[in-house]
């Protein structure tokens, strides 16, 4: 933490620079249909659970098949470095959920249901950075200010791109994500490990709980 700090006074002695997210890139919510239609091609689906469960995403985790027209096919690819948000939910503070594409999809296209955010200035670390600042009090604190509903909250695209986040220089930024990236490893390794625990103490607890409450080894009594 310390060594940030001090990174943050070398590179940015007079404040780091604020930014709206549409200074940064583009925000678009044009995505495809969970249907199937003749004629159009097969195409593999980016859905709102597959952001909403990831941190990073490639190749490996969008499965859902689905068509769309050749139109939509160029318009709703999701390339490296993009940015997909979950822009709506049944309760505002659960809006915003950020993944980063690590490598360009292959034949796939993002859902209507999420937001692709795509940076003007192609930086992975720049998508790192802001994916996770998606997981701060003073970006959910903005868009709980913005978000709009009754049953079901959400932010338009035009809302995601008022936004403002703190942009330091690109070496700040590579350094505050490799520490949240290690901080990221260790927690997913240690929910891993906490899972099989309890996993086992709950086989553990079933084992002995119908065991002695089944008495099938004692006999059973009955009147005289």
């Amino acid at each position: 933490m310390s060594e940030i700090l001090d990174m943050i006074q070398s590179y940015c002695p007079s404040g780091v620079e604020y930014k709206a997210l549409g200074e940064l890139g583009v925000f678009e919510n044009i995505g495809v249909d969970k249907k199937t239609v003749d004629g159009e091609k097969l195409v593999t689906l980016l859905n709102y659970v597959d952001v909403y469960k990831h941190i990073y995403i490639d190749n490996t985790i969008p499965s859902m098949i689905v068509s769309a027209p050749d139109k939509k096919i160029r318009d709703c690819s999701c390339e490296q470095g993009d940015i997909f948000i979950t822009p709506t939910s049944e309760t505002p503070d659960d809006i915003g959920h950020a993944a980063v594409i690590t490598e360009t999809l292959v034949n796939t296209v993002y859902s209507y249901h999420i937001m692709r955010f795509r940076l003007f200035k192609k930086e992975m670390v720049t998508a790192f950075y802001i994916r996770y600042l998606f997981e701060t009090f003073q970006v959910q604190s903005q868009i709980m200010k913005l978000s709009k509903g009754l049953t079901r909250f959400g932010l338009s695209k035009y809302d995601f791109a008022k936004i403002e986040i703190p942009v330091p220089p690109l070496e700040v930024q590579r350094k505050i994500v490799e520490v949240l990236d290690n901080f990221s490893e260790l927690t997913a390794e240690l929910t891993a490990e906490l899972t099989a625990e309890l996993t086992a103490r709950q086989k553990q607890y079933e084992y002995y709980r119908d065991n002695l409450l089944s008495f099938s080894n004692i006999n059973r009594g009955g009147a005289k």
